[in-house]
C-alpha cells in the first residue's frame, strides 16, 4: 500500500496530527460531560422522556443552526468561526460546572445547558468538517474523515468510562469542569493554524444569498439527496441506542456510575474496531453493500436490544452496533465531501448535520415518548423494525460519488472582461441563441433538462427555454435560453462555480447545435416591475 494509499496517511501532516489529537481531547470532554447529564438526570427523575430530551437539547440545534453555520463557514475564516465556537462552548461548560456546585440543576436547566453546548457545537461542525480538505491533499479526504469519525469514536469509548469514574468517585460538578478544560487544547491549536485564505477577485458572499444558494443547490443536487435521505433514515431509528440507554442502564439493569459509563463506551469500542477492519473490508465490498450491510446490522441489534435483560449482551450489541454507526455514518460524511465542489462544501455539510441533528433529536423525542407509554423494549423493536424498512425502500438509491469518480474541480473559466458594473447591480439576464437541426430537437430538449438543473443549482433565480415559431433557416429551429441572476456580482460567482463535470453537460449540449457555441448577451435590468404582493402570489 502506497503512502497516499494508507489510512494513517494523513497523520503525517503535523497540522493535521495536532488538530486531530485536540479534537479528541475535546471529544473526550463532551462524553465525560455527558454522562454526567445523565447521571445527574436519573437522579432527579425515572422520566423515559425527560431523560431522552437531554439528546434532543443537545442535537436539536444542528437541526436550527447547522445550514447557518455551514454557509457562515464558506463566507468568513473558518479558522476564525472555529474559535469563536470553542470559546461559546467552553463557557457554556464552565457555566454547567459552577451552577452544579451550587446545587441549581433542575431538569428544564439541565436540557437548557445542553442546549446552549448544542449550538456552539452546531455552528462548529460545518466548519470543522469542511476544514478537512484545507488539510490534507484530495487523495487523502476520505482517509482524513475516516480518522476524524475514528477519533471521535476513539473519544467515545474513553469518555464514557471515564465519565463513570468521574461522576462516581467525584461528582457531576467535575466532569463538567474537565470538559470545560477540553477545549483550551483546541483554542490553542487553532490559535496557531495559519490558514491560507481563499483569493478570489469577487467581493464575499452576503449571508442571505448564501443561504439561498446553498439551499438552491440542495434542491438540484441528487447525489446529495441520497446521503441525506439515507444517512438522516439512519440516525432517526438508531436514535434509541444513545437516547434510551441511559433509562435501560440505570433503571432496568440498576448499574452504578462506572458501569454505566463502561457500557456506553462500548459503542466507541466498536466504532474504533469498525475503523481498523474498514480498510480491509473496502477493497473486497462495494461502499454502498457495506452501507447496507452495516444499517441491517445495526437494526439487528436493536431488535435484540428489545428481548435481553443481562448485561453482558447489552455490552456486546453495544459493540456491534458502534461498528455500524462508525460505518453508515463516515461513509455519508464522505459521500458529501466527494458529492460536492469546494465553493458549497460546508454549506452542503451544513445540510446533511441539519438532517442528522433533526432525525436525531425528533427521534429521540419520538422513541422517548414510546417509551415512556409503551415500554423501552418496544421502542428498540419498532426501531429496529422501523430500520429495516428504510434500507428496503433506499436499497436501490446508491451514493454516487462513492462508485462513480466525479471531477468537481474548478473550471477556472474567465467569463467576462473587467466591467464598470458594479457587483450590486442587477438583476441580469443571460440570453444564449442556439440554431438546432430539426432532427436533433428532442436530443437538445433533453439535453437542456440537465442544463437547467446546473444553472439553478449554482445560483440562477430563473430559467427559461423558448424556441422560435419561425424558421431561421428551412430545417434548423431557433431555441433561446435565458436564466436570471440576482446581481452582476452573483452572476460571475455563477462561473467560478462550474466545474469540469458541469463544463462537460454543456459541451455535449452546444454539440448538438449547428454552430460550436451559442451566441450569449447579458442584460442588465434598467426598470423591473415586480407587481403587487397579490401578483406575486398568484405568479
Amino acid at each position: 500500500m502506497s503512502e497516499s494509499k494508507s489510512p494513517f496517511a494523513p497523520l503525517r501532516n503535523h497540522l493535521f496530527l495536532a488538530i486531530w489529537i485536540a479534537a479528541m481531547a475535546s471529544n473526550v470532554g463532551t462524553w465525560v460531560q455527558s454522562v454526567g447529564e445523565k447521571w445527574l438526570m436519573a437522579e432527579i427523575t425515572r422520566s423515559p422522556l425527560l431523560m431522552s430530551l437531554i439528546e434532543t437539547g443537545s442535537t436539536l440545534p444542528m437541526l436550527i443552526l447547522s445550514m447557518p453555520g455551514g454557509a457562515i463557514a464558506d463566507i468568513v475564516d473558518r479558522r476564525r468561526l472555529l474559535l469563536l465556537t470553542q470559546g461559546w462552548m467552553l463557557l457554556a461548560a464552565t457555566a454547567m460546572a459552577v451552577l452544579s456546585a451550587l446545587h441549581l440543576v433542575s431538569p428544564l436547566l439541565l436540557i437548557s445547558m445542553s442546549l446552549l453546548l448544542g449550538v456552539g457545537a452546531a455552528l462548529n461542525a460545518p466548519a470543522w468538517q469542511a476544514s478537512v480538505p484545507d488539510l490534507v491533499p484530495k487523495d487523502q479526504i476520505a482517509a482524513g474523515v475516516a480518522l476524524n469519525s475514528a477519533g471521535f469514536n476513539v473519544s467515545r469509548a474513553v469518555g464514557p468510562a471515564l465519565g463513570g469514574l468521574i461522576v462516581g468517585w467525584f461528582g457531576p460538578t467535575w466532569a463538567f469542569a474537565l470538559n470545560a478544560v477540553s477545549f483550551v487544547g483546541v483554542l490553542v491549536v487553532l490559535k496557531g493554524w495559519k490558514r491560507q485564505p481563499t483569493t478570489t477577485d469577487l467581493p464575499a458572499e452576503r449571508f442571505t444569498a448564501a443561504m439561498k444558494v446553498g439551499l438552491r443547490y440542495t434542491r438540484h443536487r441528487k447525489a446529495l439527496q441520497v446521503i441525506l435521505l439515507r444517512g438522516g433514515g439512519f440516525v432517526f431509528f438508531g436514535g434509541p441506542i444513545f437516547s434510551l440507554l441511559p433509562t435501560l442502564a440505570i433503571h432496568h439493569l440498576h448499574l452504578s456510575s462506572s458501569a454505566f459509563g463502561l457500557l456506553l463506551g462500548c459503542t466507541g469500542v466498536g466504532a474504533v474496531s469498525a475503523t481498523l477492519a474498514l480498510p480491509s473490508l473496502r477493497p473486497r465490498i462495494s461502499p454502498n453493500q457495506l452501507l447496507a450491510l452495516a444499517t441491517a446490522v445495526f437494526a439487528c441489534g436493536l431488535l435484540l436490544l428489545s428481548y435481553v435483560v443481562h448485561v453482558l449482551p447489552v455490552a456486546l450489541i453495544l459493540l456491534v452496533c458502534g461498528g455500524g454507526w462508525l460505518t453508515v455514518l463516515s461513509t455519508c460524511n464522505t459521500g458529501v465531501q466527494l458529492s460536492v465542489p469546494s465553493w458549497v462544501r460546508a454549506r452542503a455539510l451544513g445540510v446533511y448535520i441539519t438532517t442528522w441533528g433533526g432525525a436525531m433529536a425528533g427521534g429521540a423525542a419520538f422513541w422517548g415518548w414510546v417509551g415512556e407509554h409503551r415500554g423501552i423494549h418496544t421502542a428498540f423493536a419498532a426501531a429496529g423494525l422501523g430500520m429495516l424498512a428504510m434500507l428496503a425502500v433506499t436499497a436501490r438509491l446508491k451514493i454516487q460519488a462513492l462508485h462513480e469518480p466525479m471531477d468537481l474541480s474548478p473550471h477556472r473559466l474567465q467569463p467576462h472582461a473587467p466591467e464598470s458594473i458594479h457587483p450590486d447591480e442587477g438583476p441580469i439576464l443571460t440570453v444564449l441563441e442556439y440554431l438546432i437541426p430539426e432532427d436533433r430537437k428532442a436530443a437538445f430538449q433533453e439535453a437542456m433538462r440537465e442544463v437547467r438543473r446546473i444553472r439553478i443549482r449554482d445560483g440562477a433565480v430563473r430559467w427559461s427555454l423558448f424556441h422560435d415559431l419561425a424558421r431561421p433557416e428551412p430545417g434548423l429551429i431557433r431555441f433561446v435560453e435565458s436564466f436570471l441572476s440576482s446581481s452582476w456580482g452573483e452572476h460571475l460567482r455563477q462561473h467560478h462555480r462550474a466545474t469540469v463535470e458541469d463544463r462537460a453537460v454543456f459541451r455535449n449540449a452546444y454539440a448538438l447545435g449547428r454552430e460550436p457555441k451559442p451566441r450569449i448577451s447579458h442584460l442588465a435590468a434598467s426598470w423591473e416591475d415586480r407587481g403587487s404582493i397579490l401578483d406575486r402570489i398568484l405568479e
